[in-house]
């Protein structure tokens, strides 16, 4: 009885000192008392138009009939107004806030409201969707607190962070948790490197800061996810580098300069990266050139994988677009690329990246009754055609347009789980072009000969390329 009294004890006991261990204070007030003033409230208001009359009709001879008469003639009710309430931090002493794009997005008015409670009109300096981050413009005849910005590429999963904001309108409310990852891409825009966070953010948080447990700024918070719209511990915020760069472009310049190489890339699976022999699967794989861009302009073709950034390894495709959107434009940057087994370095000058003009997607699918030559590659399971005047127009492709169309793919072979459709081009096979059936006949008799038993396929799509290994799927 007594031994096992002592182990009840030791079991109660360890649980107390692996959390003596944590670094955890047990108040974070003067912390916090300390940022509250550079913390505001937003509030985002959109007039909508008046209340319909038809609203407010009444039958002839009925009691009121008086009263809306004269509510008439002073001009009815006002025009009815939505408001968004959100949050925010101070960036600079002179006024400028900091707060979430869809916050004052196609709003008509916008106030800032300190800590205090003094409320200060406020002015869109500029906002940018792609990472959700807006410049609010306020003044003040007192100088204000701004935020000591951290930087956001030191914090690490598992460290303490502080949320303040104006949930459900409700004014400054603290709360805290952890970092729970970092780099998250939750599919909202072509930039995603969220820091994620149990810290709990509800409605009206939106822009609101994330402190670590110093006080200094590592986040910005803009999304949630909950089924139900309330927390339940997966928050998202922009990392503060990259609201730092938003804000500072902003006021530099009113809107955000963004640099581009001019690649379309793809995700390197480890597929992938045995095909082209790759010691791992990293990088960002080079789908496309576009002509007369700096890539171009350096030599880098489709097939190369990018590597390196100005000596930052691409650990993700994702990483790539990010450095070279914050590159200053006209800036000489460096990348690594491989190509047929080896790195080469490969110095460009970034251009500015212009908002692109997408086609409208094509769904058609091939019929038996168009006349064109069809080629079957049996092992890779599919039948493709040459691109005759007829098939460009049904599908409206451009003169331009290359390679041999897919007729047919046959089901359960590894083109068809790799979600290949009838409507696609085949470019390029095994980075050789494959531009008429006759060219892929030369390629499926060479292939039968060598034994191998995969292709490297150059995909199009609705206008943009891709890669693909697909295995060959032998006919039972």
């Amino acid at each position: 009885m007594i031994f096992c009294r002592f182990l009840f004890a030791l079991m109660l006991l360890l649980p107390l000192r692996a959390r003596a261990s944590l670094p955890v204070s047990d108040s974070y007030a003067d912390v916090v008392e300390r940022l509250l003033p550079s913390v505001v409230s937003v509030s985002a208001t959109k007039v909508t138009g008046p209340v319909p009359l038809e609203m407010l009709r009444v039958p002839p001879g009925s009691p009121f009939e008086d009263f809306f008469r004269e509510f008439y003639k002073n001009g009815g009710l006002n025009a009815q107004k939505a408001i968004l309430l959100g949050s925010g931090f101070v960036y600079s002493a002179d006024g400028y806030i900091v707060t979430s794009s869809h916050v004052v997005e196609n709003m008509d008015e916008v106030m800032v409201t300190m800590n205090g409670g003094k409320a200060l009109k406020g002015k869109v300096v500029g906002k940018d969707p792609k990472t959700d981050i807006a410049l609010v413009k306020v003044d003040s005849p007192e100088p204000l607190t701004p935020v000591t910005l951290s930087d956001s590429d030191q914090a690490r999963v598992g460290d303490v962070v502080l949320a303040i904001g104006n949930p459900f309108g409700l004014g400054n409310t603290v709360t805290s948790g952890i970092i729970s990852a970092r780099s998250r891409d939750i599919q909202v825009g072509p930039y995603d490197d969220f820091l994620q966070t149990d810290a709990a953010i509800n409605r009206g948080n939106s822009g609101g800061p994330l402190f670590n447990a110093k006080g200094g700024l590592v986040g910005v918070n803009t999304a949630i996810f909950s089924p139900s719209g309330g927390s339940v511990g997966i928050a998202f915020a922009v990392p503060s580098n990259m609201a730092k760069w938003v804000a500072d472009s902003l006021i530099k310049d009113g809107r955000i300069r963004r640099g581009r190489l001019g690649l379309k890339i793809q995700t390197v699976s480890p597929e992938i990266a045995q095909t082209l022999k790759m010691p791992k699967a990293y990088g960002a794989l080079v789908a496309g050139v576009d002509p007369k861009s700096p890539a171009s302009t350096s030599g880098i073709k489709a097939g190369d994988v990018i590597v390196s950034f100005d000596g930052t390894e691409i650990s993700s495709m994702r990483q790539l677009p990010r450095l070279a959107a914050e590159s200053p434009v006209g800036g000489t940057v460096t990348l690594g690329v491989w190509r047929d087994g080896k790195v080469f370095k490969a110095p460009l000058v970034i251009d500015e990246m212009k908002e692109p003009v997408r086609s409208a997607p094509n769904a058609q699918v091939v019929s038996d009754a168009d006349k064109t030559t069809v080629e079957e590659i049996e092992f890779l399971g599919v039948s493709v055609a040459d691109l005759s005047p007829a098939v460009r127009q049904k599908f409206r492709l451009s003169k331009s347009a290359e390679g041999v169309l897919i007729t047919k793919v046959v089901p359960k072979t590894d083109a068809a789980l790799k979600g290949l459709r009838a409507g696609d081009l085949i470019v390029e096979i095994d980075k050789k072009p494959a531009f008429t059936t006759k060219s892929v006949a030369d390629w499926k008799n060479e292939a039968a000969e060598t034994g191998q038993d995969s292709a490297f396929l150059l995909i199009e799509r609705n206008g943009e390329r891709f890669f693909m290994v697909v295995k060959f799927s032998m006919p039972e």
